[in-house]
């Protein structure tokens, strides 16, 4: 058992200067999940105790992991940045607080898409090798690539740091992907013996693999697909990894039994799950803990997060809905957006341009045209007429709008809340209701209507010039001619 032998070492201290943002790279998300947790993730998934050494705005990076493990990580810091040596030495102290555990697995913190497996095959071949310390290359042939070089020498292999590195990288194809699994021993012997490098002053942890080939020990190393092992210092890496991460998503949804119209125009996230024989359509984003039924169709450009859909729910265009739950055979949209922990009952429609927020809409009601539901309880079987608002805000506070089952909302109702329409009430259309309306009765919320009959008539009549006025003019400009004389 892998678990029983090894602990790990996660690298997380550095500045990532390359990013240029002046943030952490390590909390930069990657199909809804910050970078450092699919280190964290993995390691837990196979149950290894974890040193985690940070350094570079530590605080919010340990925040982050700490709202996702609750334990097996200890945090070490490493004060000044000065390589990944140096990060190593720091972590020292604690791991010889187990000294069971004779091999040390150390790995880059910004490694998304390293698999389980990968740690397997490197314990594996380190066991059956016999061998002091095993790492992991990849063969990258970017010769602007940061990775460092492996290089064959006399007495065995070394690792040129890319800033150190002087040759031609098209001819040394083969990369330190990051990954080491190292004998208790033979690190706690020889990590001091790691010298400064003169270029930048950093201690590499690289460095162990020529001390131990020089000492004529055994260094063996594995391959893995450098999609696997690609690691991101810029936000061009950190996009092609997520494109890996998306592609390996969106394969897996389609083995079970999902359709994706375009599937490389689609974002969806880490935690999003969808049931088989449902649809997603072209520009979709699925994000956060989305959750989708069974026969459900997302049409084009619409985007969920943090949705729970039930079966054979619909989602129209252009259509946003988010920490919100939908019951089965809701129809939702075009250009609808519900959002605010709303509750969408089975069966019911909320149209175009229907807003809904922070409210529970009934099984079987209907809201098809531009609406908008805020803060309120509205029952099975309603009719919301079209341009209805429930005023739910006075200027401090919000207040609720209850309707009960079967209520009938006139088109362009203003309800003003707090207020209550009872069961099976008719609203009439153009009211402003500010009073509760008893069940089965009609609430009728206007000025009265006044005709004036053949009044239409005199309005569209054209205006008769004034005499007066004119003659006046005319008389002024005659003047103003005379005094020219």
């Amino acid at each position: 058992m892998i678990s029983n032998k090894v602990q790990a070492v996660v690298l997380a201290a550095g500045k990532s200067t390359r990013f240029k943002t002046g943030r952490t790279k390590l909390l930069e998300k990657i199909c809804g999940q910050e970078m450092i947790l699919y280190s964290t993730r993995l390691l837990e998934a196979l149950d290894i105790p974890t040193i985690m050494v940070v350094g570079y705005q530590k605080d919010a990076v340990i925040e982050q992991i700490q709202q996702r493990h609750q334990e097996f990580i200890t945090f070490v810091v490493q004060e000044q940045q000065r390589g990944t040596g140096h990060a190593v030495q720091c972590a020292m102290q604690h791991l010889n607080l187990d000294p069971n555990r004779d091999l040390i697995l150390i790995m880059n913190g910004d490694m998304p898409l390293a698999t389980p497996d990968i740690i397997s095959k490197l314990y594996e071949q380190h066991k059956s090798t016999g061998a002091e310390l095993t790492f992991v290359t990849s063969h990258c042939e970017d010769t602007h690539s940061g990775y460092g070089r492996v290089i064959t020498t006399e007495r065995g292999l070394k690792i040129v740091e890319a800033k150190d590195f002087t040759g031609d990288a098209s001819e040394h194809c083969w990369i330190n992907a990051g990954i080491y699994l190292v004998n208790r021993r033979f690190l706690q012997e020889q990590i001091t013996a790691i010298e400064k490098s003169e270029k930048t002053e950093e201690f590499y942890l690289t460095a162990l693999i020529e001390i131990a080939c020089n000492k004529g020990l055994t260094v063996s190393t594995i391959t893995a697909p450098f999609d696997i092992v690609r690691g991101i210092n810029n936000f061009q890496e950190l996009w092609a990894a997520e494109q890996v991460k998306r592609a390996e998503l969106i394969r897996y949804w389609m083995e079970h039994g999902v359709h994706f119209s375009v599937a490389h125009n689609v974002h969806i996230d880490l935690d999003v799950a969808i049931g088989s024989g449902s649809y997603i359509g072209c520009g979709v984003h699925l994000l956060g803990r989305t959750k989708i039924g069974k026969n459900c169709k997302i049409n084009e450009f619409s985007s969920l997060e943090n949705v729970t859909l039930g079966d054979y729910t619909e989602i129209l265009s252009h259509s946003m809905v988010s920490s919100s739950t939908l019951g089965s055979n809701v129809m939702v949209g075009p250009y609808a957006h519900i959002r605010d922990n709303s509750h969408i009952g089975d069966g019911a429609y909320i149209g175009n341009f229907v807003e809904v927020t922070r409210s529970t809409i009934g099984a079987g009601t209907k809201a098809k045209h531009l609406a908008y539901l805020g803060d309120a309880e509205i029952g099975t079987a309603v009719n919301i007429g079209a341009g209805t608002v429930t005023c739910n805000y006075n200027g401090n506070t919000k207040n609720k709008t209850y309707i009960g089952d079967r209520a009938f909302i006139g088109s362009n109702n203003t309800l003003v809340a707090p207020v209550t329409i009872a069961k099976n009430a008719y609203t009439a259309a153009g009211s402003v209701i500010t009073e509760n309306v008893p069940e089965h009765a009609l609430a009728i919320a206007r000025a009265r209507q006044v005709n004036k009959d053949n009044y239409a008539t005199q309005l569209r009549t054209p205006a008769q010039p004034q005499i007066a006025n004119i003659t006046f003019v005319a008389a002024q400009k005659n003047k103003l001619s005379t005094d020219h004389l």
